[in-house]
């Protein structure tokens, strides 16, 4: 059984969207796939066969510098996940819902400081807000309520989730990141005083697993290297920073997807050889 997970990271992911419409047009499928914010959105697009729409949603438009909006971020987030579902951009729900492939996002519960896998699979506004949650940047974005309980960004408790795919009864994994090694993850601890303002008297754990989420996400970069050295698991990243988070310039974006694009394809033998390896 194969597996595919997706590391977050905003605009970063606009390297995924490139490896993802390589994987397409190569015909490369997999039986679970699992993301974590812009990472799940990519997820879903590769899941309903979306070839490019995973870069055209990460594409900047126009509205962002001519709108006045109170809250910038928290627009582009709503516009990305649920009016381009529906207008410029329409996902196709009903190839997503058939589909026999599992596909989990992830999102961190807020009270258990835990991370929650969501499988949806008839529900579009529940898929939509699974995402949204999954997106939900500390500090930037507010909590989104499910069943009850609140959820922010699934990298805070599961960057690269590639442990959930293997307990999922993977024996293959492949992972790719928006990041390059020699780049870690936010260090919440900077941000030490806001982080316990804004949440240390209503969700106690989740703070304290902000305040050291550094430490886990090394931890789960070793992890993850062990995998690679049993031949589990096959990873692709690009090697250096080609756009920030919230990059504007399309160019640098544009130059991201074919790097993520070239480099998948370059690979692609050696990824073949690793999808198809007989294990006993």
């Amino acid at each position: 059984m194969n597996g595919l997970v997706l590391e977050g990271g905003a605009r970063r992911c606009i390297f995924t969207a490139g490896v993802l419409d390589c994987f397409m047009d190569n015909l490369i499928e997999f039986d679970y796939v699992a993301g974590v914010s812009n990472g799940a959105q990519a997820g879903l697009n590769f899941v309903s066969g979306q070839r490019g729409r995973s870069r055209d949603v990460m594409m900047p438009y126009i509205e962002k510098f001519t709108e006045k909006i109170q809250d910038p971020l928290s627009s582009d987030l709503h516009k990305i996940i649920y009016e381009f579902s529906y207008s410029q951009y329409p996902f196709d729900f009903d190839k997503f819902f058939s589909s026999g492939v599992e596909c989990e996002i992830v999102a961190t519960d807020c009270i258990d400081a835990a991370p929650e896998y969501f499988s949806v699979k008839d529900d579009e506004k529940r898929l939509l807000d699974c995402l949204r949650a999954s997106c939900s940047l500390p500090l930037l974005f507010p909590t989104v309520t499910i069943d009850g309980r609140e959820y922010m960004d699934g990298s805070i408790t599961d960057a690269i989730p590639f442990e959930r795919a293997f307990s999922r009864g993977c024996d293959r994994v492949v992972a790719v990141n928006s990041k390059p090694v020699d780049e870690s993850a936010t260090d919440y601890s900077k941000l030490g005083i806001l982080i316990r303002n804004r949440y240390s008297k209503i969700y106690p754990k989740l703070t304290e697993r902000l305040l050291n989420r550094l430490q886990y996400y090394q931890q789960q970069c070793r992890q993850l290297q062990e995998r690679i050295d049993e031949g589990s698991l096959f990873l692709i990243r690009p090697d250096e920073t080609y756009v920030k988070s919230y990059e504007l310039n399309r160019e640098h974006l544009e130059a991201a997807y074919d790097i993520g694009y070239r480099m998948a394809e370059e690979k692609m033998p050696e990824l073949r050889r690793f999808l198809h390896d007989k294990r006993p």
